[in-house]
């Protein structure tokens, strides 16, 4: 039935191996903080907590902070003209159909190294200026 609204199912975290990769992140992530170049820089551990040790406890960290609502960036990818894997063009403008734009997240061509509400705040702007031009 087109009407009803599709089931999407993930199965995040459904893989025993699912929670073996992001603990050996959390560890190689404390690693890397213990480096002597980082002895100035940085403070106490505030996620998920020194406290957290044991693969059960990193388990339930886990469990209880993981979600898709990050980032969710590059499905209607910017690029030039010539790129046959991007929808939008350098001036937001959707390849192939006249009148229309986009403004959002979705044109980042890839994932940037933070949040990406600064970066989406910064293609409103330009496209702003766009509209306005």
């Amino acid at each position: 039935n087109p009407e009803e609204k599709p089931v999407v199912e993930g199965n995040y975290l459904t893989d025993k191996q699912d929670y073996a990769t992001l603990r050996e992140g959390i560890r190689l992530g404390r690693k890397l903080a213990k480096q002597a170049a980082f002895k100035d820089h940085l403070g106490e551990e505030y996620f998920p907590g020194a406290h957290v040790q044991t693969d059960a406890e990193l388990d339930a960290y886990i469990s209880d902070s993981t979600h898709t609502a990050n980032a969710v960036v590059g499905t209607c990818r910017m690029g030039s003209l010539d790129d046959p894997a991007t929808v939008v063009d350098p001036q937001l403008k959707v390849k192939g159909i006249s009148g229309l734009r986009v403004c959002d997240s979705s044109v980042i061509p890839k994932l940037p190294g933070a949040q990406s509400g600064a970066c989406t705040l910064m293609i409103a702007e330009k496209a702003a200026e766009l509209l306005l031009k």
